[in-house]
């Protein structure tokens, strides 16, 4: 994979960089890598506030909410002889976030079906951890990255099995 240097990343323009990776042990998805996931960008708008007297503010209505990013998200598979694979994504098209709640969150989740894989396959589902992950861009960090893990837990407990 090719590197990139520290003055080539503050060049680029706000982006969010990201891979979700899972163990060949659970499985793999049955189509192309990239077509097992719908990855949901959401930007938390800056909360503005008003004056409503006696030294009180209030949210300004309309703002502080979530939306969602429409376009700008691209994903690639990556899968090497010798290591686990995974696909990698970013998102570009992004902003600076305002000051003070201004956010982007990632929320990565599975989509269509697997291969199954070992004797605890009819045992145990696929989770994504974290469910999400929430980064600010700021001048002084325009690039923020993201990582995922397909994991598989038990259908009885609910707890993780590797």
């Amino acid at each position: 994979m090719p590197r990139i240097t520290i003055e080539e990343l503050l060049r680029l323009s706000p982006r969010i960089l990201g891979t979700i990776r899972w163990k060949r042990s659970i499985g793999s998805p049955r189509g192309p890598f990239c077509a097992a996931f719908d990855i949901r960008v959401e930007e938390h708008t800056a909360t503005e506030y008003r004056d409503v007297g006696g030294g009180h503010y209030a949210p300004e209505p309309g703002t502080g909410i979530w939306k969602t990013v429409p376009e700008g998200l691209t994903c690639r598979a990556i899968d090497e002889v010798g290591s686990d694979p995974f696909v990698s994504f970013q998102v570009a098209g992004l902003h600076l976030n305002a000051p003070l709640d201004g956010c982007y969150r990632v929320t990565p989740r599975l989509k269509g079906p697997w291969h199954p894989a070992g004797k605890l396959a009819s045992l145990s589902y696929r989770s994504i951890e974290p469910i999400s992950a929430s980064v600010a861009l700021k001048k002084e960090r325009p690039v923020q990255s993201v990582s995922f893990e397909v994991i598989r837990r038990s259908v009885l407990t609910g707890r993780r099995l590797d």
